[in-house]
């Protein structure tokens, strides 16, 4: 399910940022950098991937940040078709990235090998999640859209 809070910068945060008081961990400065009060937890999910849910939790905690709303973003769609697949439809991560990687290298060849490997080693979706969409933007410019937008929805749906 598409999480679409979106956070802004509290006051506290703010004076962090000016201060760098050394009272947050390098990610969770980064991500307070990132957090505008436009960008739901999807989209900062594919800049900083690692500890995002644990390190959203500290800010929100040490009052640096405070939940402004929801996204208005609608269904991902590709060239009008929507990319959106129901849960029960979904693959688990490991067969996520089974297929993402047989994908890369059909379709990207042995210039994706560091790529390729990468996926596989993923541990979790957080690590898997800003890799696939490398892997689309990749597709896209090698492929274009529609190749990109099935590579997606190889990947997605069981």
């Amino acid at each position: 399910m598409a999480d679409l809070r979106v956070f802004g910068k509290s006051p506290k945060g703010a004076a962090e940022l000016a201060a760098r008081s050394g009272a947050l961990s390098l990610a969770q400065r980064r991500l307070l950098i990132l957090i505008d009060g436009v960008r739901d937890v999807d989209q900062l999910a594919a800049i900083v991937p690692s500890a995002l849910e644990e390190s959203l939790g500290v800010l929100e905690q040490g009052g640096y940040i405070a939940l402004v709303g929801q996204s208005e973003r609608g269904p991902e769609t590709v060239q009008g078709v929507s990319t959106s697949i129901p849960e029960s439809e979904m693959t688990t991560v490991p067969e996520a990235k089974l297929r993402a990687v047989r994908a890369v290298n059909d379709l990207l060849g042995p210039a994706a090998d560091g790529l390729a490997m990468a996926i596989e080693g993923a541990q979790g979706g957080d690590e898997l999640r800003p890799l696939i969409r490398e892997a689309q933007r990749l597709i896209t410019l090698a492929h274009g859209t529609a190749a990109a937008q099935a590579f997606i929805l190889g990947i997605r749906r069981r």
